[in-house]
């Protein structure tokens, strides 16, 4: 499968979800409490669409029925993640949301590894550990584990048993090594 070319635009809305994610941890934001979840749907909205008022009117189709579906799916990965948070290692439960997220069903309609990757980072930050950003040197290990899981179905219990373990594996090593604390703020 063709990976999406990555354009101005894709960067720019990056970068603008990490300025919001920075604000909400500045706040001290827990995205998954019931005053969150608006700002976590926020994130994936700002990653698709940006923040301008009329590029989000260009968008506002798409931006109701992403609403909807994050209505119906976001309760399991929200219990999964409430439950894990407090006993989990910060990088298994990193790692487990991005699993919960990416693998299908999948949270949004569109721009869930790129909003999962932020959330992710959301997760280990918050819990006092560095992010890990995507660079040159680990993008190919990055997609191709983040390949494996979106086309795992979280919901059939044999691949729940036999290749989700494995995936989740590859992917907390993959935060362990590459997690880097010049991305944090002094």
């Amino acid at each position: 499968m063709k990976r999406e070319d990555v354009s101005d635009d894709m960067v720019n809305q990056i970068v603008e979800a990490y300025v919001f994610l920075n604000e909400l941890l500045q706040k001290g934001m827990d995205l998954f409490t019931p005053a969150g979840m608006h700002s976590l749907l926020e994130m994936n909205h700002i990653v698709l669409c940006g923040s301008d008022p009329d590029q989000r009117m260009n968008y506002y189709h798409h931006i109701a029925e992403t609403r909807a579906r994050f209505m119906k799916r976001i309760k399991p990965i929200r219990a999964w993640v409430e439950k894990n948070e407090k006993k989990s290692n910060p990088y298994k439960l990193a790692a487990g949301f991005y699993m919960q997220n990416l693998s299908q069903p999948q949270l949004f309609i569109e721009g869930n590894h790129r909003t999962g990757n932020i959330l992710v980072n959301y997760l280990l930050v918050s819990k006092g550990l560095p992010p890990y950003i995507i660079t040159p040197d680990t993008a190919k290990e990055y997609l191709d584990i983040s390949g494996d899981i979106k086309f795992t179905d979280k919901d059939n219990s044999i691949e729940n048993t036999i290749k989700m373990p494995g995936q989740k594996k590859k992917f907390i090593s993959l935060l362990q090594e590459h997690s880097e604390t010049r991305f944090l703020d002094e």
